[in-house]
């Protein structure tokens, strides 16, 4: 194995899941060292939908969702870094940082009244899986709060 290998394994030891996609474009590896990892059975293929995960750690397409996220505003990110459940992601850009939270339907009544204990970013992204049970009313913040679904369309922005 080598070093670009073991950076992508560490990649889905932190991140879980991803695109074939998201790991080339966040880590700067080559088809071959997925596929070197593929075929010694370090990480996983999930057919539907199709992402890649590490076997010890499982599937979680949360994390598939919030990738998407550093993906898009790669350019102006100068870090980014696993969160702290329910953030997925932590990121900073131009001196702002963000949390990232992808949230199930279930969780977002909770996850709402709950921002400040669970976020200490400058800003914050929420996913919401039903933006019809999408209640903004409950976000008890005073950070600037931008809410989406997924695909990243933005439905709302509080503050």
């Amino acid at each position: 194995m080598n070093s670009k290998q073991r950076e992508v394994l560490q990649f889905f030891l932190n991140y879980k899941t991803a695109r074939e996609d998201q790991v080339i474009r966040l880590t700067k590896c080559s088809k071959s060292d997925i596929e070197f990892l593929l075929t010694n059975k370090f990480i996983e293929k999930n057919k539907e939908p199709e992402v890649y995960y590490h076997k010890l750690r499982g599937l979680d397409i949360k994390f598939v969702v919030a990738l998407d996220v550093i993906c898009r505003c790669e350019k102006i990110i100068s870090n980014f870094n696993k969160g702290k459940f329910p953030v997925i992601v932590t990121f900073e850009a131009e001196n702002t940082t963000f949390d990232v939270i992808v949230a199930k339907a279930i969780e977002q009544s909770r996850i709402f009244r709950e921002l400040d204990k669970i976020s200490f970013s400058d800003k914050i992204i929420i996913i919401v899986e039903n933006k019809e049970k999408c209640d903004i009313t409950e976000i008890k913040t005073d950070r600037e709060t931008l809410i989406s679904t997924y695909p990243l369309s933005v439905i709302a922005k509080v503050n």
